[in-house]
């Protein structure tokens, strides 16, 4: 039996807040409509921009940031 600890890379475990948002019809105020926080889970010192697959998103931070993240998206009708 192995140790999954051995041969298994922690992950980066950054984090980010990304707020969806919808203009409803008649105005030119945004509305949030989902608040999701994201968790990089690649591995730690990974290259290039993090990534949560759970949600299916990506985002570019330093190191110890916690960014809020907005995407617009239209109204459902």
């Amino acid at each position: 039996m192995t140790d999954d600890t051995e041969t298994t890379k922690p992950a980066c475990d950054a984090r980010a807040t990304l707020l969806v948002t919808l203009t409803p019809d008649g105005t030119a105020t945004n509305v949030a409509r989902q608040r999701l926080l994201l968790r990089c889970m690649l591995s730690v010192g990974h290259a290039g921009p993090h990534v949560d697959p759970i949600h299916a998103e990506q985002w570019d931070a330093p190191a110890g940031a916690n960014p809020t993240l907005l995407r617009q998206e239209e109204d459902p009708a």
